[in-house]
C-alpha cells in the first residue's frame, strides 16, 4: 500500500486549480520559437510580456501523448520508468566535495567527477549515476562535454546530462550518439536523461527551453522538475505550491510534446519550503517528504512516471541530523511510489556539497528504503504454516530450508550499520571509518567495464576537437 497524503478529490482540486492558472494567469516562455509554437497551437500569447495562456484541451492532449512508461539505457544497465518500480540515484551538481583522504571541504574537480561515476558504478543500491559534482576546474561552457565523456568511460549504469543552451544540448546528443552507435540507435534506445527546471514562479528560461527542444527532437527523455520554495517562489501553503508546480510541469510537457509527440517525460519535483528564520532552502524538511508524496499522486493522476527528491539534508557533516533528514525524505519518497529518486546518495549542505563516504553510507540507506517499499508479501509460502508446524512449540528455525530460502529476500542485511553486541562494538570500526575504507577500496580496485576502444577513440577525438575550438 502506498503512502498517500491527498484524497482523490484533493488531487482533482489541484489539477483544476492548475488549469485555472494556465488559462488565466499564464506562464512566461522566454524562448521565441517555443512561444510561437504555442501561439500556432491555440494558446493566447502576449508577445510583449512573453506570457502564454494555455487551454486545458491542449494540456490534456499533450499529457496523453507522453508515454506511460519508458526505458532509459546505460551502456549495460537500464531503468524501466513505470508504475511499481523505484530507482535511486546519486546526488547532482554539487560544487564542493569533502576529500576522503584529507577531510577538507574543497571545490570539486573533473577527477572527482570521474571518481564519483566509478563509485556509483560499484554500488549495489544506486541504480543511476549522476553528475555528482560539477567540475569547477574546467571552462564552464565546456563542462557538459567533459562530464558526459567521464560518465561514458566510468560507468555502465544510466546517466544524465545538463545543458544550458541549444549548442550544449546538441553536443550532448552528438557525444551520446557516438556511444550508442549512431543517432538512429540513440533515438531507439535513449541513453541521456535531460534535467529541466522551470524558473519559479511560472517561467521557462530561454536556455533550458532550447535544451528541452533539442532533447525532445531526438526522443531523449526529459525530467521536468520545478524547484519551488514555499513562502518565497511559491505560496506558503503546500497545496498552493502543488498548484503552481503542476502548472509549471504541465506547461513544459506541452512544449515537449508539441516539438515531438511521444517525448518521454518524468513528472518531477525538487520543491520544498524556505526556512523563514534563515532565508535558506530546507530540502531536508519533512515538508519535502510531503511534497514528494503528493507529487507522486499527481503524476499517477496523469498516468506519468514520477521523479522525486530524497536522501537530502541541510546538515554539513554525516551526523545525526543528516541521518534523520535523509531517512525521512528517502522513506517518504519510496513509500509514496516515486519512480526515480534523485539526490538519494551523497549529498550534504542542501546538495551544495558531496561526500564520498556519504555516498557509500546512503547506498545502504537506499537498500533499507527499497526493502520498506516492498512491504510484506502474504502468500501460502510466506505464511509458513508447514514450517511452523514442523518446528512446533519451543523449537527454532535456524536449520530450516525455509529460513535459508527466504532470509535474504525478506531481511535487509546492512554492511555498515552496526548490530554488534556492546563488547564487540567497543573494538569495531565506526561507520564513517568503514565507509572511508570502502571508498578507498572501490577507487583502488574497481574498474568499470571499458568502452569499445574504437568508440572511446572517436569520443575522445570529438571532445578534444570541441574543447580546442
Amino acid at each position: 500500500m502506498q503512502l498517500q497524503v491527498l484524497s482523490r478529490s484533493e488531487v482533482r482540486a489541484v489539477h483544476e486549480a492548475s488549469i485555472e492558472v494556465l488559462e488565466h494567469v499564464g506562464v512566461r516562455i522566454l524562448e521565441p520559437r517555443a512561444l510561437e509554437m504555442l501561439n500556432e497551437f491555440g494558446c493566447t500569447v502576449d508577445r510583449e510580456t512573453s506570457i502564454a495562456h494555455i487551454p486545458e484541451s491542449l494540456v490534456m492532449e499533450s499529457v496523453k501523448k507522453a508515454p506511460r512508461s519508458f526505458t532509459l539505457y546505460g551502456r549495460k544497465k537500464k531503468m524501466i520508468l513505470e508504475e511499481g518500480r523505484t530507482y535511486f540515484s546519486t546526488q547532482g551538481t554539487a560544487i564542493f566535495v569533502f576529500d576522503p583522504f584529507t577531510g577538507e571541504r574543497r571545490s570539486s574537480t573533473l577527477k572527482d567527477v570521474e571518481n564519483f561515476y566509478r563509485l556509483a558504478d560499484a554500488l549495489e543500491n544506486v541504480h543511476h549515476a549522476t553528475l555528482v559534482v560539477y567540475p569547477t576546474d574546467v571552462p564552464e561552457h565546456k563542462a557538459h562535454a567533459y562530464a558526459l565523456l567521464a560518465a561514458l568511460k566510468n560507468t555502465t549504469k544510466t546517466i544524465d546530462v545538463y545543458a544550458r543552451s541549444r549548442s550544449d544540448a546538441l553536443d550532448c546528443v552528438k557525444i551520446a550518439s557516438i556511444a550508442a552507435g549512431g543517432l538512429d540507435e540513440l533515438r531507439k534506445k535513449p541513453m541521456i536523461l535531460f534535467f529541466y527546471n522551470p524558473i519559479s514562479p511560472l517561467q521557462h528560461s530561454r536556455e533550458l527551453l532550447e535544451g528541452l527542444m533539442v532533447f525532445a527532437e531526438n526522443s531523449q527523455p526529459v525530467i521536468i522538475a520545478p524547484e519551488c520554495q514555499a513562502g518565497a517562489t511559491a505560496p506558503a501553503t503546500l497545496a498552493g505550491l502543488l498548484v503552481q508546480q503542476n502548472a509549471e510541469v504541465l506547461s513544459a510537457i506541452v512544449v515537449a510534446e508539441l516539438v515531438n509527440p511521444g517525448t518521454p517525460v518524468l513528472y518531477g519535483t525538487v520543491s520544498t519550503i524556505m526556512d523563514m528564520r534563515t532565508g535558506n532552502i530546507a530540502l531536508g524538511s519533512v515538508e519535502t517528504g510531503l511534497i514528494n508524496a503528493a507529487t507522486a499522486q499527481i503524476a499517477r493522476y496523469y498516468g506519468l512516471p514520477c521523479r522525486g527528491t530524497g536522501g537530502v539534508t541541510e546538515a554539513k557533516a554525516p551526523d545525526f541530523q543528516a541521518g534523520f533528514e535523509k531517512a525521512v525524505t528517502l522513506l517518504m519518497a519510496s513509500l509514496s511510489g516515486v519512480n526515480f529518486i534523485y539526490d538519494a546518495a551523497g549529498s550534504l549542505d542542501s546538495t551544495l556539497s558531496a561526500s564520498y563516504e556519504q555516498v557509500v553510507m546512503d547506498d545502504e540507506l537506499c537498500g533499507i528504503a527499497a526493502r520498506a517499499a516492498k512491504g510484506v508479501e502474504v502468500s501460502s509460502e510466506s505464511l509458513a504454516l508447514e514450517v511452523i508446524e514442523d518446528v512446533g512449540p519451543g523449537g527454532h528455525y535456524l536449520n530450516k530450508i525455509h529460513t535459508v530460502k527466504h532470509v535474504r529476500e525478506e531481511h535487509y542485511i546492512p554492511k555498515l550499520f552496526t548490530r554488534l553486541r556492546w563488547e564487540a562494538w567497543l573494538s569495531a570500526k565506526g561507520m564513517l571509518e568503514q565507509a572511508r575504507e570502502k571508498v578507498e577500496r572501490i577507487l583502488k580496485e574497481h574498474e568499470p567495464e571499458p568502452l569499445d576502444p574504437s568508440v572511446e577513440r572517436e569520443l575522445t577525438l570529438y571532445v578534444e576537437k570541441f574543447l580546442n575550438d
